[in-house]
């Protein structure tokens, strides 16, 4: 095992070098690059790249940070210091203690904290649910806002997300398959001009083309598209085919039948009405002749990236002429409201409109900024809250089986997660009709029976450490008996009790006996009741479905879960941990518990540490509204998702579960020779 003390030195020297440009308070930091240009910048990833890391421990720690800002879009920093904060916590007690501890701590409580403790006070960003759900304006604009507050300076973070706004809206991009395509093709739609100010920065409909045209044929109205890949001069030979030239004549008489090939098929797409070609390869100069002979517009030496684009905006497939009687009509062909050159600072582009096949309508984005460094910065804080907004159509959900829960690998998020670790996590594109889904019929999901349901039901009495219970109202839920009576048809089942919890139900069956010995079929179908109306939080018991009985997927977090920022998740997440580790009677759980609720304090500690008290304010104030169950006051602006948040704390524990399982570092200055399989002993 990794000495923990030097883990915890190198954690903690990174977190340093993070922590001044953390939260909107933050600073830059001077980034000195490998050619000797100084940037300043506040992102994470950027600092932590840009260190000379020494010690391998150290270089894999700055790794997973990375690793996570790209799947979630953002968190470098803060998973720094939130590790350092758990390192730090541990190193006096016996790290493999808590390694084996972990995967419970995940499974029994924290899980847990964040179904039942968070759930009531989070909000949605989506204005409905179902499949087609989509970003409601305003919480589109705040999480903009707040994303970018941490990355960008107070004089740029305002325009850069009015401009993130405006293109959302402008592409359609409120959905989640309309945002997939502008997160994942933002490189393409977007187009960087130096030497003019942020001000001068706008969204143009179309797309623009980092290329010159090769042939340019002025055209108004709209006019048809045609998409290439090869070269669209007629060629004598075919791979596999070889042709035989017996004389000059007849080499002559061959080049003559291939400019003649070549100028039919220019002929043939200019009468099918064709006026530009788009091509992934350099054309030959007979095809440029004859295409301005015949008023056809080319742009060659597209890029595979600028081909796969237009495919999908348009629907088009390649147009291939070869062994076409010219006798056809094209029907591989695009619709383009406009085709013109357009002249970027010093670069020059084509400019192209689409008529988009889909619900996206292609816009680009022309970002401007004095320098090259700082269009960059600008260009990579908006690709990251696209990446962020897109993992709010994910969800969290937790599986239920006839054995106990299953537990999958959180997918694509975070840095190398363990095989030891049991994550019950399962991320994946998932609209929020199918977390509705789950919550309609949450009378027997997370492996909980009759007896625990009627456990939930008793969430109206006071423990005696004045903590809200587990399934406690917030201040959005409904009042507690909404559905206990008048269910319909429902409600008369008795919820399936197949499914057994595989993180040990029976504290609840200690804790309160009462509600084990009088167990019935009515007791735990209210029980159900009351954990449908609290999970289902501004939603009518209806609309719940109180009281089902079939089993199906319980979800942890809803899609489109926010909260507001300032270290709210992290001061609830505290909470929470803390009261569910109560209810788990092994010391191990409860030690971990108690150290990753006191690791959470730092990012709000680092937030407000500028402040007098300012933390200390903040987090008496909000406990104290938690412990009297009235609604928090929120003093800033801006929205963060949950889902990130979530996928932070569990990144950076499957993080400590790999570095405290390193037994042996071996360091290789040079690459190991290869010994052939054929050497004997007398070579040596």
């Amino acid at each position: 095992m990794a000495a923990l003390p030097r883990l915890y030195e190198e954690a903690a020297a990174l977190s340093g070098a993070v922590r001044g440009a953390l939260g909107p308070r933050g600073g830059r930091a001077m980034v000195v690059r490998a050619d000797g240009r100084a940037v300043l910048s506040r992102d994470g990833r950027l600092l932590l790249e840009a260190l000379s890391l020494q010690p391998h421990t150290a270089r894999v720690m700055a790794a997973c940070a990375c690793r996570h800002q790209s799947a979630t879009g953002d968190g470098a920093k803060t998973f720094v210091l939130l590790l350092a904060a758990v390192l730090g916590a541990i190193r006096d007690g016996s790290p493999r203690r808590a390694v084996r501890a972990l995967p419970s701590f995940e499974r029994r409580v924290l899980d847990r904290a964040v179904a039942r403790g968070l759930r009531p006070h989070l909000r949605s960003a989506f204005p409905a649910g179902g499949p087609g759900a989509e970003l409601e304006p305003a919480s589109l604009c705040a999480l903009l806002a707040a994303h970018l507050r941490g990355r960008l300076g107070p004089a740029e973070r305002r325009a850069v997300a009015l401009l993130g706004c405006e293109l959302c809206a402008r592409c359609g991009a409120r959905r989640h398959t309309e945002l997939r395509v502008l997160c994942g093709r933002f490189a393409q739609l977007h187009a960087a001009v130096s030497g003019l100010p942020l001000g001068r920065s706008m969204v143009l409909p179309g797309v623009l083309l980092r290329r010159d045209f090769a042939a340019y044929c002025p055209a108004g109205g709209q006019l048809l598209a045609v998409l290439v890949t090869r070269c669209l001069r007629a060629a004598l030979t075919a791979p596999g085919v070889e042709c035989a030239l017996s004389s000059e004549r007849q080499h002559r008489a061959a080049l003559r039948w291939c400019s003649g090939r070549t100028e039919a098929v220019m002929e043939h797409l200019r009468n099918n009405g064709v006026r530009l070609l788009l091509s992934g390869v350099k054309q030959h100069e007979e095809v440029i002749y004859y295409a301005k002979l015949h008023g056809v517009s080319v742009v060659e030496c597209l890029s595979e990236e600028d081909v796969s684009l237009i495919s999908e905006i348009t629907g088009m497939s390649p147009y291939d002429p070869a062994g076409d009687s010219l006798q056809k009509e094209i029907t591989e062909a695009a619709v383009v409201t406009f085709c013109q050159p357009l002249l970027l600072g010093s670069q020059r582009y084509v400019h192209i409109g689409f008529s988009s096949t889909g619900a996206f309508q292609p816009h680009c984005l022309v970002l401007c900024a004095p320098v090259d460094a700082v269009n960059e910065q600008h260009a990579a804080a908006l690709h990251g809250a696209f990446t962020m907004l897109l993992q709010l159509f994910r969800a969290v959900d937790q599986q239920c089986g006839a054995e106990g829960e299953s537990h999958n690998g959180a997918s694509g998020v975070g840095s190398g997660y363990s095989p030891a670790t049991e994550t019950q996590v399962v991320t994946g594109h998932i609209a929020p009709g199918s977390s509705q889904v789950s919550e309609h019929q949450l009378g027997a999901c997370r492996g909980e029976t009759a007896a625990q349901s009627s456990d939930l039901a008793l969430q109206g009495s006071r423990y005696p450490d004045h903590a809200p219970p587990a399934s406690a109202p917030g201040p959005h839920s409904k009042e507690p008996n909404a559905c206990s009576d008048g269910a319909g048809s429902a409600g008369t089942h008795k919820p399936q009790t197949q499914c057994e919890c595989a993180d040990g139900m029976d504290e609840s069956h200690q804790r309160h006996p009462a509600v084990c010995s009088h167990r019935n079929d009515s007791t735990a179908v209210a029980g159900a009741a009351t954990l449908c109306e609290h999970i289902s939080v501004g939603k009518g018991p209806e609309e719940a479905g109180c009281g089902a009985a079939q089993s199906y997927p319980c979800s942890i977090i809803e899609a489109g879960s926010v909260l507001p920022v300032g270290g709210y998740f992290e001061i609830l997440l505290h909470y929470y941990i803390q009261h569910y580790a109560k209810q788990v009677q092994q010391s191990a759980v409860t030690v971990i518990s108690n150290v990753v609720a006191d690791a959470l304090l730092s990012i709000p500690k680092a937030l407000y540490g500028t402040e007098r008290n300012g933390f200390t304010k903040f987090y008496l104030r909000t406990t104290e509204a938690l412990r009297r169950n009235e609604p928090l006051s929120v003093s800033e602006e801006g929205l963060e998702s949950v889902y990130c948040k979530y996928q932070l704390v569990t990144s950076v524990l499957h993080c400590v579960t790999e570095l405290l399982n390193i037994d042996l570092i071996i360091g290789v200055k040079r690459p190991l020779q290869k010994i052939e399989d054929n050497d004997s002993d007398d070579d040596f």
